[in-house]
């Protein structure tokens, strides 16, 4: 255990050094617009959503309501899209995930 402990803290200053050499402060770790922004998506019915299975029903999705209407933007396109523009009720919106 002794001999452990004399060489764990040189240890840690090693790897965080060469970790910290690694990823630049700065660096993207994504490209810049690699995730493509929808705007104002065409919208379906739930049962056309369903006919069609681009929606499941065990499938999460990430839901609006305002102005008496209701949106419903899939987790598994959101996962594609991080982030989109739509209007609901005459109000402009952004859905981020």
């Amino acid at each position: 255990m002794r001999y452990l402990s004399q060489f764990s803290l040189p240890l840690v200053i090693i790897l965080l050094l060469s970790t910290a050499n690694s990823y630049a402060l700065g660096r993207q770790a994504v490209p810049r617009d690699a995730f493509p922004v929808f705007n104002n998506p065409r919208m379906l019915s739930v049962e056309a959503a369903e006919d069609l299975q681009v929606v499941l029903p065990r499938d999460a999705v990430i839901g609006v309501v305002y102005g008496g209407e209701a949106r419903a933007y899939p987790v598994a396109v959101m996962g594609i899209h991080e982030l989109g523009n739509d209007t609901i009720a005459g109000l402009p919106i952004v859905v981020g995930w």
